[in-house]
């Protein structure tokens, strides 16, 4: 499976576990790494290299975790930081809650993948009731997790952190007029 499109085809397929409400298999991918299943195999098959089958493992396990009770997919948006950005209440969301900024500061310097605390992050999003990040990139900025100069937590803290807006690509933002 090639590289770039490991991580698409992967969602596609634990989407369609929940599509078609197959609850064994997404039981089976919320079990511990050490209760080995069918399913597991399932999932880390996707992984287009070795030293990916655990990630691969691990998102499913999230997107499990998530997708608890769902009856319906959802494939998410945005990186992880963009998508704990949304946790907390109307007034106090992202770095205005206290506890999701104590969860990025969890999350951001670690050096290896933060396994418990991206559960704790899903688990708060879902709770919430919020978007969560897309399921591919997700799997894709973790590949790069400890690359050097650290772009997966660079990109997450300044989506966390950042205004959040955007300009369109049409408009002016140096104040000219036409």
């Amino acid at each position: 499976m090639e590289a770039a499109t490991a991580p698409v085809q992967y969602v596609a397929w634990l989407g369609s576990l929940v599509h078609t409400h197959q609850y064994g298999k997404l039981a089976d991918l919320r079990r511990p790494p050490t209760a080995d299943s069918p399913t597991h195999y399932e999932a880390r098959a996707f992984a287009p290299t070795e030293e990916h089958r655990a990630l691969y493992r691990q998102v499913g396990f999230l997107f499990a975790r998530y997708h608890a009770g769902r009856v319906k997919p959802h494939y998410g948006y945005g990186n992880m930081g963009r998508a704990i950005r949304s946790i907390g209440y109307d007034g106090a969301r992202g770095p205005a809650n206290p506890g999701a900024e104590r969860l990025m500061m969890r999350i951001l310097p670690a050096r290896q993948i933060p396994w418990r605390h991206l559960q704790h992050a899903i688990e708060r999003i879902r709770a919430g009731e919020t978007t969560p990040p897309s399921w591919a990139e997700l799997i894709t900025d973790l590949t790069h997790w400890t690359d050097r100069g650290r772009p997966t937590p660079q990109a997450w803290g300044d989506a966390f952190y950042g205004r959040g807006r955007t300009s369109s690509p049409t408009a002016r933002t140096n104040g000219a007029t036409k």
